[in-house]
């Protein structure tokens, strides 16, 4: 009985594999619809952290979160730029307007999600440079 041989990830298979795999669409898990074109937007920019075959479905379903909250956030940026940072209250005093603790809190969220994720790793953080030194040092 023959076992089937992994490929190693630092092969040039491997390599060509993992791009192909960034460059093709992930598609969304069972149960997952994106409201709009902008949600559409962002899956794509953040699926593209990750190979296709990287993604596990419990993923998936966190990143359309993610997704999600970036979508509101842009929206409610939006009224914010149109209506300004400083808005009236019944008394006619200038108060700073709602919006920004309602961006600040989405903010907040969706970056917890993202470092959970650890989708804000590249190749230059310092976390993972050394595991870079050792393939680069492996080629050679």
């Amino acid at each position: 009985m023959s076992q089937k041989r992994r490929t190693d990830k630092s092969s040039t298979t491997a390599a060509v594999q993992g791009f192909a795999g960034v460059m093709s669409d992930v598609p969304l898990p069972d149960g997952i619809e994106l409201r709009s074109d902008v949600e559409r937007t962002i899956w794509h920019q953040f699926s593209r952290a990750r190979a296709r075959e990287d993604w596990r479905d419990m993923d998936l379903i966190l990143l359309a979160k993610i997704v999600r909250m970036g979508a509101d956030i842009r929206t409610a940026q939006a009224e914010l730029d149109e209506v300004g940072m400083m808005v009236e209250n019944k008394r006619g005093t200038p108060i700073p307007n709602p919006l920004l603790s309602v961006i600040d809190t989405l903010e907040r969220r969706q970056l917890a999600v993202i470092r959970s994720m650890s989708l804000n790793q590249t190749a230059s953080d310092p976390r993972t440079l050394n595991g870079f030194a050792k393939l680069e040092t492996k080629a050679r």
